[in-house]
């Protein structure tokens, strides 16, 4: 197995990159972040399970200001609780390019870990009808209201993303590959990044 390989998984929602990361980890016998995330943030910021969830990627009070160097220094008890649960996510992100393989999804860890030689930053998106069909299915949801969670949802993540670093969600220049789920399937898309980080391919700076 590779030693200290991250893979962060950007993704649209409906596009299966959380149950693409989850597989991906399992084939890779990688660590998989994703609501471990957030219960190790509560764990460790004082803030209730509810609290992170609910500003788990959602932009609250665009008045505050912050940058990912912010100092550890800082009373968090002083910040707003949306920044506060913001601060944890990330902090628990760098903890865990530092302990070992992993897949992580979301939590702007592509931005967050950039630099890193052993780093493959994935983007996973697909047609709006295939991922309305997904999101319908799986919440037993009609397909208008699944629209509408989508477009809530990535708005909500591209709004979280684009205040909390200097890159804009989605675009393709933040990202080593961005591959259409809707193409490949979720075991194929699993299979194409599989290889990559077996392969050890990541683009030359």
């Amino acid at each position: 197995m590779l030693e200290n390989y991250i893979v962060t998984i950007g993704r649209q929602y409906g596009s299966g990159g959380r149950e693409i990361g989850k597989k991906l980890a399992d084939r890779l016998e990688f660590a998989y972040y994703d609501t471990l995330l957030l219960e190790n943030v509560a764990k460790n910021s004082g803030l209730s399970d509810a609290i992170i969830s609910k500003y788990d990627e959602k932009l609250h009070d665009k008045w505050m200001s912050i940058s990912l160097g912010m100092s550890a220094a800082s009373d968090r008890h002083k910040l707003p609780v949306p920044l506060r649960a913001a601060l944890g996510q990330f902090e628990e992100v760098e903890k865990i390019g530092r302990r070992g393989s992993a897949v992580i999804v979301g939590r702007c860890a592509d931005q967050i870990l950039k630099g890193r030689a052993n780093i493959l930053s994935v983007f996973i998106h697909a047609d709006m009808e295939l991922r309305v069909a997904r999101v319908s299915e799986r919440n037993q949801i009609s397909e208008a209201e699944a629209k509408k969670r989508i477009k809530n949802t990535d708005k909500g993540r591209a709004a979280f993303y684009n205040y909390y670093t200097d890159a804009e969600w989605g675009k393709t220049d933040n990202y080593h590959l961005c591959i259409d789920s809707g193409v490949f399937g979720i075991d194929g898309t699993v299979t194409v990044l599989e290889a990559c980080v077996n392969n050890r391919i990541t683009p030359q700076k």
